[in-house]
């Protein structure tokens, strides 16, 4: 296990994220021996936290032995290299939450889907590193070769890594022909599309093992899973027997970086072409977070699935207590005015039948969607 500290410059126009980026660092294992928190009015525009702080870091690495040190915030590359620099230079990594989100994808990815989005996704939010990194070392002492700082190495690599791009972006596309050839083929067989969707943790997969008696891994930290599952569920209703295809995809997040966002886009839209989606909202989590997650999944919906009827699940009631659930429930209600709301614990197996029930009228037109039970016409905060 690497030896960590995490490290965040807390402004008050922004969330704290260091508890968020402390249990997805332990996720994939790296040991969090540290965390330092600075509150400033600014980012500090070289290296994001004061440099009395950093020099403060400093004396924390090398007093404790650590190996890797994590910030919170999202870092350009220029702060990267000279923290690094700051810190003991190539010796001691240094990476910002979105390298960390990264990682957590690349540890978790199992298809060949999902390997070529986040190896596609690196490129991209690494690209422009190259010639940093190369007109930093021209400036501060290294050698970088006969045409100036950042110029003939840059090409080299731009080049390359322009290649690899282009590559992978063919690969997937030939895995989304398949997808979306899959997709029709369903409709033309007359099955519905249910989507599960929900901020990452919030029992999304658990629902889906339960109703398809699969066996898909659950609880090993955020972004279990990053692919889109799919199976035929068959259900019987006052005895009336309809089926539907149970979609499961990759779990939201606050603030992802865009380039990030973009290299799910094909992933996302598994959610973007459902007949309905299963809103999954943690409600044994505190007020504030819940609030956090609820508007972060709601901008993510409305970005990618505005039309699509939405039915909200609050999930782990058997983790909250009565008042815990009636006020996450009251919360739920303002921010998704107008959307059914059904309490549930899918680790449980309580009321998911309901949930089953209400996905039924849904789809079968008994319960007609009103306009505010999708987000096309509701943009309230």
């Amino acid at each position: 296990m690497m030896r960590t500290l995490v490290a965040e410059c807390k402004i008050p126009s922004a969330p704290s994220r260091y508890e968020e980026v402390e249990t997805m660092a332990e996720s994939i294992g790296y040991e969090v021996v540290d965390t330092i928190v600075q509150h400033r009015k600014n980012l500090h525009h070289t290296y994001c936290i004061g440099p009395g702080k950093l020099e403060e870091i400093k004396m924390l690495v090398a007093e404790n032995d650590i190996e890797a040190v994590v910030f919170a915030n999202t870092l350009p590359s220029a702060q990267i290299f000279k923290i690094q620099r700051v810190l003991g230079g190539t010796e001691i990594k240094v990476i910002d939450r979105n390298l960390l989100i990264l990682e957590v994808f690349d540890k978790r990815a199992m298809t060949k889907e999902a390997k070529l989005q986040i190896a596609l996704a690196k490129l991209r939010y690494t690209f422009s590193w190259g010639r940093e990194f190369l007109r930093l070392e021209g400036i501060l002492g290294g050698q970088v070769g006969w045409s100036g700082p950042g110029d003939y190495p840059y090409h080299d690599y731009e080049r390359t890594a322009k290649k690899r791009i282009a590559n992978m972006e063919k690969e997937l596309r030939d895995v989304y022909s398949k997808k979306t050839l899959l997709r029709d083929h369903r409709r033309e067989r007359g099955f519905p599309i249910v989507a599960l969707a929900g901020y990452t943790q919030s029992g999304k997969t658990t629902f889906f093992n339960r109703m398809s008696a699969e066996h898909k891994d659950t609880g090993l930290g955020p972004f279990t899973t990053l692919s889109t599952f799919a199976r035929r569920i068959d259900q019987n209703n006052g005895g009336d027997n309809f089926s539907f295809i149970l979609i499961d995809s990759i779990g939201f997040i606050e603030d992802m970086h865009p380039t990030i966002l973009k290299a799910f886009n094909t992933t996302l839209g598994e959610i973007s072409n459902a007949d309905l989606i299963l809103l999954f909202v943690d409600v044994s989590e505190d007020l504030e977070s819940i609030f956090r997650k609820l508007n972060a999944s709601k901008e993510i919906l409305k970005k990618i699935a505005a039309k699509v009827p939405l039915v909200i699940c609050a999930n782990k009631t058997d983790r909250s207590s009565d008042l815990q659930l009636e006020e996450g429930k009251k919360l739920i209600s303002r921010t998704f005015e107008g959307v059914p709301l059904i309490e549930l614990s899918a680790l449980k197996g309580i009321n998911t039948e309901a949930v089953v029930k209400e996905a039924y009228h849904h789809l079968n037109g008994s319960a007609s969607p009103t306009p505010s039970s999708s987000l096309e016409l509701h943009s309230s905060p």
